[in-house]
């Protein structure tokens, strides 16, 4: 997903100046996009190895032993860039 960019024009042609909270709020949002595809990602990994059709890695079973004593995976802090 790409971060449209957001600027207002000032009056001038070729001009425009990036408005800081519009700015912020996007960025927000595009961090909040990713995070939610990277929890998605996951957990339907851990259902596919619940099902028995993929073979855990020590990833998974860190992210179940996280989920059973009700903590959030280290993964989750330190986002790795979406597509």
């Amino acid at each position: 997903m790409k971060v449209p960019q957001v600027t207002e024009g000032s009056g001038e042609k070729g001009n425009q100046t990036t408005l800081p909270v519009l700015l912020f709020v996007t960025l927000e949002y595009h961090d909040a996009v990713c995070l939610v595809q990277q929890v998605h990602k996951s957990l339907a990994t851990l259902s596919k190895v619940i099902r028995g059709t993929v073979l855990p890695s020590s990833d998974i079973i860190h992210l179940a032993d996280t989920i059973i004593n009700q903590q959030v995976c280290h993964h989750y802090y330190h986002p790795k860039y979406c597509d």
